[in-house]
């Protein structure tokens, strides 16, 4: 296995590419939605996602925590939502279609 720069763990993998799944029409509760405003802000798995965030905010935000742990963290973060039932999906919206795609992990970690 490859290690990160200074012999430490590896980055996370990514698992999930954008557009994975196609275009989507049906949200879940879980899916956590980019985007601005009241809609978004209220849907049911941003108010989740938002929650989690919270749990790891000062762990995250202390001045020892290295980068590399950081981008674990949003891994970790993003592992939990996509493990619910139903799978949580990290999507933004098609403006042409007004379906949903699925943005992948790495854009979801940097949500």
């Amino acid at each position: 296995m490859p290690r990160a720069k200074g012999g430490s763990i590896p980055p996370p993998r990514v698992n999930i590419e954008p557009n994975h799944g196609g275009p989507i029409s049906i949200l879940n509760e879980n899916d956590v939605l980019s985007g601005r405003g009241g809609r978004i802000n209220s849907h049911p798995g941003n108010v989740h996602f938002r929650t989690i965030i919270d749990g790891f905010k000062r762990e995250y935000l202390d001045p020892r925590t290295k980068k590399i742990e950081k981008a674990r963290i949003a891994a970790r973060v993003v592992s939990y939502i996509r493990s619910l039932d139903p799978p949580g999906r990290f999507l933004k919206e098609d403006s042409h279609t007004n379906n949903w795609l699925e943005i992948g992990d790495e854009r979801a970690w940097k949500k």
